[in-house]
């Protein structure tokens, strides 16, 4: 029979299983009102383009500004499981799970979409006027919509339409992430002790990938960033910290974790 510690994890006779961790019910809830909180607003951004209240790169821009304060979910979480008096591995768990939910709907919803259908939707577009010229397109019908998303960081930086090699390459990466966060909980499901190798290990791709996609259009001389500094920052800074940010900390979360769960696990070996 297995005993269970403070932070939720089995010390397993076997040595080779934990028990599954559990997110608490008031972290998915909270994570799950904001995002339709902030996502709604970008349906709004939408809706108003498509209306005729807002012009393209308003209604991007602004979108774009939503997500940005949407992915900083896990650090309101990790107040709110910490007030709770929840341990500190509990309220880890919790906020890399708000964590990864979060960069799979970005990925799903954008980065894969785009990658699979970029190279085939867009066509000689070099500066904003050009993507703007399709306004009228976009506005015929609510099906044409999927061009104002898959062109909406066109905005702030034309990688998005001008079929950029460097950029199309590291939003490849897209595909890996979400298989490693789908890897993670079946993993978590088994109560394999490897769980959090899956954050720990992947933890530097986001780091990397960042870094590349900021300064390789910062030395590039900002060639491709459609407006001024505040577009600029918008594009290469508050859409970008925390894939550099987040990646680390939640490297260190996994860390803390990993090793919990290898105390327990591995606990009954050693005594042999």
């Amino acid at each position: 029979m297995e005993s269970t510690t403070a932070t939720g994890a089995a010390i397993a006779p076997s040595g080779s299983r934990v028990a599954a961790r559990t997110t608490a019910a008031s972290a998915l809830r909270f994570f799950w009102t904001w995002t339709a909180l902030w996502w709604g607003g970008v349906g709004v951004c939408a809706l108003g383009f498509f209306l005729g209240a807002f012009d393209f790169v308003t209604s991007t821009k602004a979108g774009l500004y939503a997500i940005s304060i949407w992915l900083n979910a896990w650090v309101i979480v990790y107040w709110m499981q910490k007030r709770e008096g929840r341990a500190d591995l509990a309220v880890y768990h919790d906020c890399l799970v708000v964590w990864m939910l979060s960069y799979t709907l970005t990925n799903s919803l954008w980065e894969i979409p785009w990658v699979m259908f970029s190279p085939f939707v867009f066509e000689n577009l070099r500066t904003l006027d050009d993507v703007i010229a399709h306004t009228d397109y976009m506005r015929e019908s609510i099906l044409h919509m999927y061009w104002w998303v898959l062109a909406s960081f066109s905005s702030v930086d034309l990688r998005t339409v001008n079929h950029d090699s460097t950029f199309y390459t590291l939003e490849i990466y897209s595909f890996v992430n979400v298989l490693s966060v789908a890897y993670f909980f079946h993993l978590n499901a088994k109560g394999s002790p490897y769980r959090y190798l899956v954050p720990v290990l992947g933890s530097g791709e986001p780091v990397a990938s960042t870094f590349i996609f900021s300064f390789s259009e910062v030395f590039g001389g900002f060639e491709n960033m459609a407006g001024g500094v505040a577009d600029t920052l918008l594009a290469l800074l508050w859409t970008q910290y925390q894939y550099f940010v987040f990646p680390l900390i939640f490297g260190y979360f996994g860390s803390k974790l990993l090793l919990d769960d290898w105390r327990h696990a591995f606990a009954g070996r050693g005594a042999a």
